[in-house]
């Protein structure tokens, strides 16, 4: 058995939490991670813990996923919007491990592969799921996905700025 099947082994037989819960988390989680990193080509692995605590947020979604809004950067979103990441810290500790886990997931699937440097990039360029449409993936995958090219947008700078921004205690 590989190291990362152990490694889920072993997360599996830990479980105390509903299961259900935790799957839906990361199958949703590793559909927006890869949908984000698919419009980027590559992205470095801190960029890439911040993508979650951005996708699963309902509010940032919806507000960035309208046809008359366009956000480009962090620091615009934070200027419009300051209440929707105003407990961001928060939200990506939360979703750290969920983060991890699907980055393991989507390599070990082969659709990303990451390098030496942390660099997260792309190995197969099409679409994780084959289908976006609600009936079939539900409707927050699908806004998610629909949404995926204006989260890219806003890692548009550098990773040491973006944490800054987001208020994220290291």
């Amino acid at each position: 058995m590989s190291d990362l099947g152990a490694m889920i082994e072993s997360i599996g037989n830990d479980l105390t939490v509903n299961q259900t819960n935790i799957f839906n988390n990361e199958m949703i989680g590793s559909v927006a991670m890869y949908s984000v990193i698919r419009h980027l080509g590559s992205l470095s692995t801190a960029k890439a813990m911040l993508i979650l605590p951005i996708a699963f947020h309902n509010q940032i979604v919806s507000y960035i996923g309208r046809a008359n809004t366009e956000v480009k950067s962090i620091e615009q979103l934070l200027i419009r919007k300051p209440d929707l990441l105003a407990n961001f810290n928060g939200r990506f500790y939360s979703l750290l491990e969920v983060s991890v886990n699907c980055i393991a997931i989507l390599a070990a699937l082969k659709f990303v592969s990451i390098s030496s440097e942390g660099t997260i990039n792309i190995i197969k360029d099409k679409n994780f799921i084959p289908s976006s449409e609600k009936k079939l993936i539900g409707s927050r995958a699908s806004r998610i996905i629909n949404s995926a090219s204006q989260i890219a947008r806003l890692f548009d700078d550098n990773v040491e700025n973006l944490y800054l921004q987001l208020r994220v205690k290291l």
